[in-house]
């Protein structure tokens, strides 16, 4: 096993500040819906293939993307978080372990962060 030589204080600010970078992505997210939402509303006539088209993008590409980057981000700083606790208890097969979960991720995700895609309609 190769040996670890960790500053955890440094770890720890770094692992505080990715979370918190990741928490600031949802409110954008949630602003790309909603801007998408009022495209939708502001077609002109019977847009129904544009609107049908904004609603493959959101539902299809955007929800399912930014949802796979929320999840693995979570994951990254969850287990590596874990990694750091067991490593600072002196626990390095734990925190092997730990390290090695991180690059996983449910590759299926079933829900969007802001709760799921939302359905395009026309006012």
């Amino acid at each position: 096993m190769a040996a670890w030589n960790i500053d955890v204080a440094a770890s720890s600010s770094t692992i505080k500040a990715t979370a918190a970078q990741v928490e600031g992505v949802q409110p954008s997210l949630e602003g790309m819906g909603k801007a998408l939402e009022q495209a939708a509303a502001a077609l002109p006539g019977d847009a129904g293939v544009v609107l049908a088209a904004l609603n493959d993008v959101v539902a299809l590409k955007l929800a399912p993307a930014a949802t796979e980057v929320v999840s693995r981000s979570e994951n990254v700083i969850t287990s590596t978080a874990q990694a750091l606790n067991f490593y600072q208890q002196g626990d390095l097969t734990m925190a092997t372990a730990a390290q090695r979960s991180a690059g996983q991720v449910d590759q299926h995700p079933t829900t969007a962060p802001h709760g799921g895609p939302a359905k395009l309609v026309r006012d």
